[in-house]
């Protein structure tokens, strides 16, 4: 943002998006969880099986952000997505340490939250670093609600961490292959000049 002759113009910023097969492949890991615990239906009476599930995931998940640390090295975004990777395998071990049903479903609505608002902070400090990240924040807090609301019922939170998966996978998979900059889709980004 400059200042000149009474006039403030905000640019784009100098932080881009991790290269497209990493965002490809996010995308990808999200969409085959989702579609394991959705034609998994009949097996998610027993807990162990979720719990494997959802460590698998989360560890997949925290490799995934840390290959994208390592490809955005040296530029804006690599501290949010290893502060991500952090998170996921963190919950990935806590699930495996507190294994019970109760600590299930919390383990897995604060990684959703905690997650959620790193994205919406890499969204507001380093805009045009996060791929998606108002979409990506707002389904983790509605995982996070939404799984400590049905906290007793293990097969609706294993769906709803599905349901979580699939949809975070469509939209990043769609923006994926969008062909306008980061930038272009921020519309505070447009160069605009607003009268001080």
């Amino acid at each position: 943002m400059s200042i000149a002759e009474g006039t403030v113009t905000r640019t784009a910023g100098t932080a881009s998006l991790p290269p497209k097969w990493v965002r490809v492949l996010r995308a990808a890991l999200l969409l085959t969880v989702g579609l394991v615990v959705t034609f998994s239906a009949t097996f998610h009476e027993r807990f162990a099986f979720d719990l494997a599930v959802v460590v698998a995931a989360l560890i997949a998940i925290g490799v995934v952000h840390g290959v994208e640390a390592i490809q955005r090295r040296g530029t804006g975004g690599a501290a949010v997505a290893i502060a991500l990777g952090v998170a996921s395998i963190a919950a990935a071990l806590l699930l495996t340490v507190l294994s019970n049903e109760l600590a299930f479903a919390v383990v897995i609505a604060g990684w959703a939250l905690v997650t959620a608002l790193l994205e919406f902070v890499a969204m507001v400090v380093q805009p045009g670093t996060r791929q998606d990240a108002a979409l990506v924040g707002a389904a983790g807090i509605l995982l996070a609600v939404t799984v400590l609301l049905a906290r007793g019922d293990l097969v609706a939170v294993i769906g709803f961490f599905g349901a979580y998966a699939i949809i975070t996978g469509v939209f990043l998979g769609i923006a994926s292959f969008d062909t306008r900059t980061a930038a272009d889709a921020d519309p505070l980004n447009h160069g605009s000049t607003v009268n001080a």
